[in-house]
């Protein structure tokens, strides 16, 4: 009996095995009480009990059968979604790799060979002072295209991690449309697009925000438009919303008339390093990085952004973002705001 016993222990769970004692003995128990309050003997009370342990036993058995079968399949399942999710990660890894081995071959050999023709013509006495002006333009172009991709990758490194700190300070509204529009108008000409600004509130407006990381994103987000726009209209829409329920909310709006996107390219706007197909890949170079370091710079400042599309019709980006307080018709950054 003794054997029997620690064998059946090391069969069943052991967390499980203190229930099944306990329900056993009920079961004996019961058993034997019945037998002998119908008059029965003991060898009745004695089979009765055996009787109900082994129906129990049965179902026991049954029931663990059951629920490992079914911890099973979820186990099964899972290591399924796990392969299937290091599958995708390496798909990603791969991509991102091939991406950014591109997108820094391309400066690099612009710069290394532009050196290479300086260094050539030196040598030869033939550098006239045109071509080395020519020359070294294409050195700085390409140097500073280098510069923006590594600071793209270290600013979502950083935002990834957490890092990033959000400072907050006073500055006019008009402000940051003046260096937006500075920014971007010249790359807005060279594809002949037209930037519009529509401004819906006093550019005298102090507002309270990180100004920096405000920048950053329309300045990604009207790179983008202009990226993907030729001969069309690339328009920013400013406005400070307040409804009398929480603070206010800097509301900010960049459309371009564009090549637009379809819905499953907006599902997966977002994700760093997507880039939607190939043809797309060479006429339109980029890290594809520059909206995801929007979004999660809107998400640091408690803020948000949404996109709409149609293909061959262009694109629509809103973003959000809190206010700690907006004073209309101040004129100097150091008023206070009551």
């Amino acid at each position: 009996m003794k054997h029997a016993v620690l064998w059946l222990k090391r069969w069943l769970p052991s967390a499980s095995w203190h229930r099944l004692a306990l329900a056993l003995l009920g079961v004996l128990v019961a058993s034997a009480a019945l037998a002998l309050a119908f008059g029965s003997g003991w060898w009745l009370a004695a089979l009765a009990g055996l009787g109900g342990i082994s129906v129990a036993l049965a179902w026991y058995s049954w029931h663990e059968r059951s629920q490992r079968a079914e911890l099973q399949r979820h186990l099964v399942d899972l290591e399924r979604e796990l392969a299937e999710a290091r599958a995708a990660a390496m798909r990603a890894k791969s991509a991102f790799l091939a991406n950014m081995s591109h997108e820094l071959r391309t400066p690099l050999n612009t710069i290394i060979g532009y050196s290479e023709l300086l260094h050539e013509d030196a040598q030869e006495g033939a550098l006239s002072p045109a071509r080395a002006i020519t020359r070294l333009q294409r050195i700085r172009e390409a140097a500073g295209q280098l510069l923006i991709l590594i600071n793209d990758v270290l600013d979502l490194a950083r935002l990834e991690a957490g890092e990033v700190v959000v400072s907050r300070e006073s500055w006019p509204l008009g402000l940051l449309i003046d260096e937006v529009q500075t920014a971007i108008a010249p790359l807005a000409n060279t594809h002949s697009n037209r930037l519009s600004i529509d401004l819906a509130v006093d550019p005298a407006t102090i507002i309270e925000v990180d100004r920096a990381k405000v920048r950053q994103i329309l300045l990604h987000l009207l790179q983008n438009a202009v990226k993907f726009t030729r001969q069309g209209e690339i328009r920013l829409a400013v406005a400070i919303r307040d409804d009398g329920e929480g603070p206010a909310v800097l509301s900010l709006s960049v459309s371009d008339t564009g090549i637009g996107m379809s819905r499953e390219q907006l599902d997966v706007l977002f994700e760093p390093f997507v880039r939607f197909d190939e043809a797309l890949t060479q006429r339109h170079s980029g890290a594809g990085i520059s909206l995801a370091i929007a979004q999660r710079l809107c998400m640091v400042m408690g803020g948000t952004i949404a996109a709409t599309s149609q293909p061959g019709k262009g694109s629509t980006f809103l973003v959000t973002i809190p206010l700690v307080a907006a004073c209309a018709l101040l004129r100097t950054v150091s008023d206070s705001c009551q």
